[in-house]
C-alpha cells in the first residue's frame, strides 16, 4: 500500500507497506503529480514500514514512476530497516537526480531535519 500526506512543513510523506502492486500506483501517481505541480520539487520522506517489495507489475510501475518524475523530486529521505532497504537506497543513487539518504527508523527526526535543511 502507498499513502501520501503533505505536512505543514512542506515535507511530503509517502508510506510504503506490504507488497506494492500496480493498483497501488494507479491510486498514488495522480495524487503525487498534483502535489508536485503545486509544490515544485518535492521534499519526500519515504517511510518503509513493513515494506515487502513489489509484485512484478508493481515493480514495473515503480520504474516508470522513477523515470518520469526525476524533476519532481528534491531531497528524498528513505526511512526503514537496515539491510536490503538501506542497500537498495545506496544502489539507486547514481540513477536519480534527487539527493537521497537512508535513515534507520530510529533516526526519523534526523531524516526530517535533513529534508528541512536544518
Amino acid at each position: 500500500m502507498l499513502t501520501l500526506e503533505q505536512g505543514a512543513d512542506g515535507i511530503v510523506t509517502v508510506r510504503a507497506s506490504e507488497t506494492l502492486t500496480r493498483s497501488d500506483y494507479d491510486r498514488f501517481v495522480p495524487e503525487f503529480e498534483q502535489l508536485a505541480k503545486t509544490l515544485g520539487p518535492v521534499r519526500l520522506l519515504l517511510d518503509l514500514e513493513n515494506f515487502q517489495g513489489w509484485d512484478l507489475p508493481g515493480l514495473w510501475e515503480e520504474f516508470k514512476f522513477d523515470v518520469s518524475h526525476q524533476d519532481d523530486l528534491g531531497r528524498v529521505a528513505v526511512v526503514g530497516e537496515p539491510g536490503w532497504q538501506e542497500w537498495a537506497t545506496r544502489l539507486s543513487k547514481p540513477f536519480f537526480k534527487a539527493e537521497s539518504r537512508f535513515f534507520d527508523r530510529t533516526r526519523m527526526a534526523e531524516a526530517r531535519a535533513w529534508l528541512a535543511g536544518t
